[in-house]
C-alpha cells in the first residue's frame, strides 16, 4: 500500500470529490503504470490507468481514469465500508510533487 498521510501529503487545492479522484488516479497511475493484473481468464490489464483526452463532440478535455484493485474476501462475511477491504497495488511511496500545492 501506497501510505498516506491526509493532513500533509493532499494538496490544499483539493476542495472536491473530482479533484480528489483525480488527484489519487494519476498518483496510482505515476507509482504503477507498468502493473498488471488478472481480471479474468487469460486476461490481464494494467493496474491503474490514466489518461486526459480532448473530446471534440463537446468541446472538452475529459480525465478518464481506471483502477483494478483486489478486495480482501472477508468483505462478504464482515462489516465495514466497502473501501475497507480494498488491497494495495503496491508499497511504492507517493511522489514528492503529488503532495506539493
Amino acid at each position: 500500500m501506497s501510505a498516506l498521510n491526509l493532513s500533509t501529503q493532499i494538496p490544499s487545492q483539493i476542495n472536491t470529490l473530482e479533484k480528489l479522484h483525480m488527484w489519487s488516479g494519476q498518483a496510482l497511475f505515476a507509482i504503477n503504470s507498468s502493473l498488471t493484473v488478472i481480471e479474468g481468464v487469460s486476461y490481464t490489464e494494467r493496474a491503474a490507468q490514466a489518461g486526459l483526452y480532448w473530446v471534440a463532440a463537446d468541446s472538452k478535455t475529459r480525465g478518464i481514469f481506471r483502477v483494478s484493485l483486489a478486495i480482501d474476501p472477508t468483505y462478504l462475511s464482515a462489516t465495514g465500508k466497502p473501501w475497507t477491504f480494498a488491497q494495495e497495488l503496491s508499497t511504492t511511496a507517493i511522489p514528492a510533487n503529488f503532495s506539493a500545492n
